[in-house]
This record gives structure tokens, C-alpha cells and sequence, in this order.
């Protein structure tokens, strides 16, 4: 069968989709599908084939398939902290709450997860030894995320857990894991139900997010800016009525993005900027969010 060149356009647009709707499957797994084998070994020839710290194969591959040990897997997982998750969903239910799709979908994950045809845990031999440099997990987070690729051309669909790890050593003992190997996450793996998975509308754009030469330096569209960001520990709303209260003393061209996350909000000010100004508006960027941070701390409240 002919396959299309990389470079052309039918390539990219194959590889593309692939990669861009590729997503964290839950609520959609098919628990009452069989998937054979040799579908997930398949899967892991090609997850192989990503590239590995000094060309090591060090990557072993734990399939779970028998259901004393699914289920033993289960309340492990609800042990490791998914009931807490369960209780969650169930409070935010109906409340519109941006992490309630997320926590339903876990729930539903959380209370079926030993009906998944497959459990998949990919590990690596050797420990991490803390440090945070390099060398154990640049060889294999490449590999686990292309097997989730595979799956998905497949049909096939999975998430990437970690909470189970707060349980590891429990889990080791249950798969005769030796004290040299390290779990790195959990693949329920199931067929989907359907196959028509979007790209998801919550990122930012590439220009928004990547900086050229210096950290803060973008080059919109509209030409060349300074941009920076800070987590504050208070709610939008009150973020947008601070960013108000800066009235006229704001600069006209800023552009303030305010987006919630866990334990607040996230504040982004971004400022046009030709380059010899750069350093001097980055630093009033700067100012204007370290206010914002000082103005809405709890104990200004």
C-alpha cells in the first residue's frame, strides 16, 4: 500500500489528527469489547520505537488481563486516593463547576476500572534517585505517550492515571514487580465508544506560549510583545475587579487573560513591545501582576 511521503500534506494531516485528537478517555471506554493481545503488543512494538536515553531498552511492559488481579487493582486505586475523587463528583454534580466534567469522568473511570479489558503499566528498570536530573524518565515518557497514539489509530482508546502510585509498593507486591523496577503510570485500555475525538479548545496558542531568545518575548501577529504570568490564590471575579480598579493608571495596550485553576486563578499580561523596549515593558508587566498578587492576598481581604 502507498504510503504519503513526510512533508506532504496528506502525511502531516494523518499524523496530525493523530497527535491532536489523541485525548484522555474515561467516560468512553468500551468495557464489554474484547481486545486481543496481540492488539496491545502491537501497540508497544510501536511505543518501542521512540527514542530512549542513550539508546537503552529499559522499558518493561506489565499487561494485567486476569480479573482477581483487575479487581485487586481496583480497590487499590480507590485505596490510592480515586474515592476521594468518587465524593468529589458526586458533590459537583450539576454545579457547573469547570472541573466537573473532569471529576464525573474519573468517577465513572474510578467505579468501572477493573471491567477494562486490559490494565497496561509501563515501568523502567532503575530507580529515580531524586534528584531531578535526567535519566530514567527521559526513557520512557516518550515511549508511553506514542503507545497511546497506537491505541488511538487502532481505535483503541486509554488515560494516563498516576494517582494509583500512592499505592505503588502495594501494587509491586500484587505483580511481583522487583525493588529495581518503577512503575510510571496506569493505561486502562478498552476500544472507544466511537471514534470521533476532537482537539481540544483549552490551550493556548503557540504564539501565546512560546517565547523567542529571551523568557516573556513573543512575536504576535500584530508584531513583537512582552508577556508574563502569575497564580493567584482568589477567584476570577475578584481578579477582574481588581484589574478595574487599576483604572486609568493600566496601560491601554495591555491584555489581560484571567482563567481559573486549582486554588484560584491564573493571570496573564501581555504588552506590545518593539525589541529595544523589551526588558523595561517586561518589567512594568512584572510590577502590575506583583501589585495584583499583593492586593488580593488573604490577608488583604
Amino acid at each position: 500500500m502507498h504510503q504519503p511521503a513526510p512533508g506532504s500534506s496528506a502525511y502531516q494531516s494523518t499524523v496530525d489528527h493523530a497527535l491532536t485528537t489523541t485525548r484522555g478517555v474515561r467516560q468512553r471506554l468500551d468495557f464489554s469489547r474484547e481486545v486481543d493481545d496481540q492488539v496491545i503488543l502491537d501497540c508497544i512494538d510501536v511505543a518501542e520505537q521512540a527514542p530512549t536515553g542513550g539508546n537503552n531498552g529499559s522499558r518493561r511492559w506489565m499487561i494485567i488481563r486476569d480479573q482477581e488481579i483487575k479487581d485487586r487493582m481496583a480497590e487499590l486505586y480507590l485505596a490510592a486516593g480515586v474515592d476521594w475523587v468518587i465524593e468529589t463528583a458526586k458533590r459537583l454534580e450539576g454545579s457547573g463547576h469547570q472541573n466537573e466534567r473532569l471529576m464525573t469522568g474519573a468517577r465513572h473511570l474510578g467505579e468501572n476500572i477493573a471491567r477494562t479489558p486490559a490494565l497496561v503499566i509501563p515501568t523502567i528498570l532503575g530507580q529515580h534517585d531524586g534528584s531531578g536530573r535526567p535519566g530514567l524518565f527521559d526513557s520512557v515518557i516518550q515511549s508511553a505517550w506514542s503507545f497511546m497514539v497506537a491505541l488511538r489509530s487502532r481505535g483503541l482508546g486509554t488515560v494516563w492515571t498516576t494517582m494509583y502510585l500512592n499505592e505503588a509498593p502495594a501494587v509491586a507486591e500484587l505483580l511481583e514487580l522487583p525493588e529495581h523496577v518503577t512503575q510510571i503510570c496506569l493505561f486502562p485500555v478498552a476500544y472507544t465508544v466511537g471514534t470521533d475525538f476532537k482537539p481540544t479548545s483549552r490551550r493556548y496558542p503557540a504564539r501565546e506560549i512560546a517565547y523567542f531568545d529571551r523568557f516573556g518575548r513573543t512575536r504576535l501577529e500584530g508584531g513583537p510583545g512582552v508577556v508574563d504570568e502569575v497564580d493567584i490564590k482568589a477567584k476570577p471575579a475578584l481578579v477582574h475587579a481588581a484589574i478595574e480598579e487599576l483604572g486609568a493608571s493600566a496601560n491601554p495596550s495591555w491584555r489581560f487573560d484571567v482563567e481559573q485553576v486549582p486554588g484560584g486563578s491564573r493571570v496573564r499580561l501581555h504588552q506590545p513591545a518593539f525589541a529595544d523596549e523589551a526588558a523595561a515593558s517586561l518589567a512594568d508587566v512584572r510590577a502590575t501582576l506583583d501589585y495584583l498578587v499583593t492586593k488580593l492576598a488573604p490577608s488583604g481581604h
